[in-house]
């Protein structure tokens, strides 16, 4: 096996990214340097075979320790690249030159500790004549003659960043056992880690503690097995036990390191550690900063627990006190809620901000021991964030009653310990209390919306996270009374509020409404780009039961439906609604998420399979007192129904109490109006399908049109519908085509696609009718209609559709212009001013990762210049 590639049964992943970097490296010597388990060795096999399968001659060679022995190395040197008989010449010949035409492989540099050994091998392979090249894995680029190499161009270097599996790497290796969201967060956990993306390729089930957003489960046994005896066992006692130590700081600075307790390592001794490629690295271009790998910082971690846990609550205090006294307030909480003094813990948690910590980049602050109500003056933030903890995991209730307690024990937050902020404290409350009433759905009235605009005004410029948090709340109540423009401009306050806070929890919330308000009013495609960034946010050192991940995972299936994407659709709302009763949940997002599982139940599996899904909606309805979400449920039941043509079910279901009296209503508030209009939508398809186009005209005519005027563009696509179907079942011909065209233009520039599919029987009819009678139609409309309608069988994808839609709207980018989240940061700095350098240093990255992305996200915009890039970046809403 010296002379060959290792044996390998299980497949290698396609990296052409590396793949390249190495076949553009001829008469070069390329190092492949990264720590172990990064997939050197992988990249050199599966380069070697596409070179052999090509007819190249090439040859290999795997060091081992005995090749620190020159005479040793020699030999396998000359066996490797000059021929068996090269062998028996003597040693006072010399080592021989590299021969002409060859692509030589070696794999495993960093076995070769002796300095003759090093000089033997780098002589060799650096007098390479310019017809071969040489591929080499190390841990990392050492000695003189490979950076003198380097300097001259002959060396070529394949970094650690560059070995980071990208997200489609990691999806071809994890394989289909997971869903594209988790692949990706996956990826995330592990860094790229081609070793542990393996991992969870071979034991899914117990590698899904990689996804506790905790760190505090242990690893795949066979994962850790691997740290153990790869990584961990090259290190004497001693250094394996400092490392263990810093382990617990995760990020560090030689000033931490300094003081921690029994200074466990000098910094020249991490120094040596980063230098031999190991799972350390700088993560600033000064290297003031230093910090594990995020998998090996976890195990390190893990062992420190079980081998000395009094020592790993030591060095958590510690962690905990020296991150507030620097005011790393997020990370001073995470080490916080590990100790086992939950006194001093409450005490560190409060004085960095506790709530404000939270909503904006900093973990939950639940805490094992619950702050009483009679302690809130004492520690205000604290039980405040704690109130919000217990509202995230659906406690609503519990979170009320201690609110109003600690009110009643603090007369309204104004009894409080001396140095605490009261304007922001009662800010806080305040806030709480919104959160909870939206929580309860209770009425939207004047004087709550006149509330909520003088508390953000209050707080703007002032205390930014509360100007944004009370933003949040005041454009969710926009939203539902349907007033767009005002959310828009209310959500545009809020983030501008956080703009000096990158990647704020709130900001989820902002962006949750943003993609609200575009699929209403605008597009589906702009909808989605801003979902897809709610989304990168809300999975930043999350759980996979977050309250905000479940949330954006909803609203995104939302999208796929629309796109007409079902499978993609039922993937991410499968585990969410069984996730959806231990967190908070507004009703337009249980609406959204039970309606839209039952309609793609109803169209997959039948009205029972629906039905299913409608019950557990109500259920939830139920128990947490919330009746605007039965009456959505009520609707979609009738909706699917119809679908299933059950007529009798169906009118039965139309004449109950709840139903006709959701109907009969006359209330003209937006609120009872967008429940009550798509329940008069639905009546008239009942109607439609019965063959009663009167009838359904009449629920038409009873519509509130001004307030269609102003509505969901779904509902008004729905209504253009019904009303073309009764117009043309009544054989009032000229009036079904002005619906018709309204239908076809609503559908292609919002992107309807999966309600254009629906239809497209029914439009395509109507415009044959119009063709046939000379009604003179936009081109537009004829080409939407026979280039996308007419050959469909409503299976298409609207990324299938958009290869032969007529442009709508703003131009349409590539199917790949979504950014990564690291790119997504990138051109936002860029779009700042921040330089190449700048960005590397703010990011923890080299500069040539940065330089990689931006081509990366050139490519992607289409685009050829920075200004290009970010009028593209800024025009898709990406920053």
């Amino acid at each position: 096996m010296r002379y060959c590639p290792p044996r390998l049964i299980e497949p290698l992943v396609a990296r052409p990214r590396i793949a390249r970097r190495m076949a553009e490296a001829a008469g070069k010597v390329t190092l492949v340097v990264g720590p172990p388990g990064s997939g050197k060795t992988s990249a050199l096999a599966s380069h070697h075979a596409d070179l052999a399968a090509a007819g190249a001659a090439v040859r290999w060679l795997t060091l081992s320790a005995e090749d620190n022995d020159p005479a040793i190395l020699r030999r396998h040197l000359d066996h490797a690249f000059r021929g068996a008989g090269a062998e028996g010449r003597e040693e006072s010949e010399g080592l021989s030159d590299p021969p002409e035409d060859i692509v030589g492989f070696i794999d495993g540099l960093e076995k070769i500790d002796a300095a003759p050994a090093r000089a033997l091998i780098g002589a060799f392979v650096l007098e390479l004549p310019p017809s071969s090249s040489f591929h080499i894995t190390a841990r990392r680029m050492q000695g003189a003659m490979f950076h003198d190499g380097w300097l001259r161009g002959v060396v070529e270097v394949i970094g650690p960043d560059e070995l980071r599996m990208t997200d489609d790497e990691a999806a071809a290796l994890l394989g289909e056992a997971w869903s594209p969201w988790d692949r990706q967060r996956i990826n995330e956990a592990v860094d790229g880690w081609a070793a542990g993306l393996r991992f969870v390729a071979r034991a899914p089930r117990s590698a899904e503690r990689l996804l506790d957003g905790t760190g505090e489960r242990p690893f795949p046994v066979e994962m850790a097995n691997y740290l153990d005896d790869v990584v961990c066992a090259r290190m004497d006692a001693a250094s394996l036990a400092a490392l263990m130590d810093v382990s617990v700081l995760d990020r560090f600075t030689p000033e931490a390191l300094a003081a921690m307790p029994g200074r466990p390592c000098d910094w020249a001794q991490i120094d040596d550690h980063i230098r031999e490629g190991s799972f350390i690295r700088y993560v600033d271009e000064q290297r003031c900063w230093a910090a594990f790998h995020p998998v090996f910082g976890r195990h390190l971690r893990q062992r420190l627990r079980r081998f000395d846990p009094d020592r790993f609550d030591a060095l958590n205090r510690f962690a905990a006190s020296w991150f507030e006294a620097n005011g790393f307030g997020a990370e001073a909480i995470r080490h916080a809620v590990t100790v086992a003094d939950s006194a001093f813990a409450a005490r560190v948690i409060e004085n960095v901000g506790a709530i404000h910590v939270d909503l904006c980049d900093g973990p939950d602050v639940g805490l094992g021991e619950r702050v009483p109500a009679t302690r809130a003056g004492e520690l205000p933030l604290l039980f405040l964030g704690q109130i919000y903890f217990a509202i995230r995991r659906g406690r609503s209730v519990e979170a009320r009653a201690a609110l109003e307690e600690a009110g009643r024990q603090t007369r309204g937050f104004t009894l409080l310990d001396r140095g605490a902020d009261p304007e922001s404290i009662r800010g806080f409350a305040q806030l709480i209390d919104m959160v909870l009433d939206a929580s309860d759905d209770r009425p939207i009235t004047e004087q709550r919306l006149a509330e909520l605009e003088r508390a953000m005004e209050a707080h703007r410029g002032v205390r930014p996270i509360l100007a944004s948090g009370v933003a949040c709340m005041l454009a969710l109540a926009y939203l539902e009374l349907s007033r767009y423009a005002e959310a828009a401009t209310v959500c545009g306050i809020g983030l501008h509020a956080m703009h000096d806070v990158k990647d704020s929890r709130v900001s989820v919330f902002l962006r949750i409404h943003q993609a609200d308000i575009a699929v209403a009013r605008d597009t589906v495609d702009k909808a989605v780009l801003y979902i897809e960034d709610a989304q990168r946010i809300a999975r930043i050192g999350s759980g996979v039961d977050n309250y905000e991940v479940i949330a954006t995972r909803i609203l995104r299936a939302g999208l796929h439906y629309e796109n007409n994407e079902l499978d993609a659709a039922l993937a991410l709302l499968d585990p969410s609604l069984r996730q959806l009763g231990s967190i908070n949940a507004w009703v337009r997002l249980c609406a959204s998420g039970f309606g839209t599982a039952a309609a793609i139940a109803g169209i997959r599996h039948g009205i029972d399979a629906a039905e299913e899904r409608l019950r557990a909606g109500e259920a939830l309805a139920r128990e947490r007192n919330l009746p605007r979400l039965l009456q959505f449920m009520a609707i979609a039941r009738l909706r699917e129904l119809t679908r299933a043509g059950e007529w009798r079910a169906a009118m039965e279901h139309v004449e109950s109490p709840g139903f006709a009296g959701l109907l009969a209503t006359d209330s003209l508030s937006h609120a009872v109006l967008g429940v009550q209009v798509p329940a008069m939508l639905e009546v008239a398809r009942l109607m439609i399908e019965l063959g009663r186009p009167h009838d359904a005209q009449a629920w038409l005519d009873r519509i509130n049109k001004p307030f269609l005027g102003e509505a969901d563009s779904r509902f008004r696509f729905t209504f253009r519908i019904m009303a073309m179907r009764a117009a043309y079942g009544m054989r009032r011909y000229n009036a079904a085509v002005d619906h018709m065209q309204a239908a076809v233009e609503l559908a292609s520039h919002a992107g309807l696609v999966r309600r254009a599919l629906n239809n497209r029987q029914h439009l395509t009819e109507v415009f044959d009718w119009s063709i046939r009678n000379g009604r003179h139609l936009p081109a537009r409309i004829g080409a939407y209609v026979d280039d996308v309608l007419r050959g469909a069988d409503g299976t298409e994808s609207g990324a299938t559709l958009q290869q032969s839609s007529p442009r709508r709207g703003v131009e349409q980018a590539p199917n790949n212009f979504t950014l990564s989240p690291r790119e997504t940061e990138i051109i936002a700095l860029v779009a700042e001013g921040y330089i190449t350098k700048e960005i590397a240093v703010r990011l923890g990255i080299s500069e040539g990762t940065v330089k990689t992305h931006r081509k990366k996200i050139h490519e992607k915009l289409g685009v050829a210049s920075r200004s290009q890039a970010i009028a593209r970046a800024r025009d898709l809403l990406i920053i």
